[in-house]
């Protein structure tokens, strides 16, 4: 299986069958900080980008609060007329993605 670090996974496409499985093995051992509604300090240090082009409050903000309790942080956008996408500019995706890269 392929490692995840370093890897910019922009829909599902990007995965091979066996790293699903993989996503919700971990996804299971991180139940109990959510269930119990704990913080850890896990993701200390990383940085989640988040790039939303279509509005979508609620996976937003679930995806913000899960990297804040896991101890990490969040910049990006949730608005695409923030960004220079689509329109006259014509950015694609992976570019966008390439540049938030840090």
């Amino acid at each position: 299986m392929r490692s995840f670090a370093g890897r910019d996974i922009l829909s599902l496409k990007d995965f091979e069958r066996n790293e699903f499985f993989r996503v919700f093995e971990v996804a299971e051992k991180l139940e109990p900080i959510a269930r119990n509604r704990r913080n850890t300090d896990m993701l200390k240090e990383k940085t989640l980008v988040t790039a939303f082009y279509q509005p979508s409050t609620r996976t937003r903000l679930a995806h913000e609060a899960a990297m804040l309790r896991l101890g990490g942080s969040v910049t990006g956008f949730s608005d695409a007329k923030m960004t220079r996408a689509g329109d006259f500019y014509q950015e694609s995706i992976k570019d966008t993605v390439k540049m938030l890269e840090f």
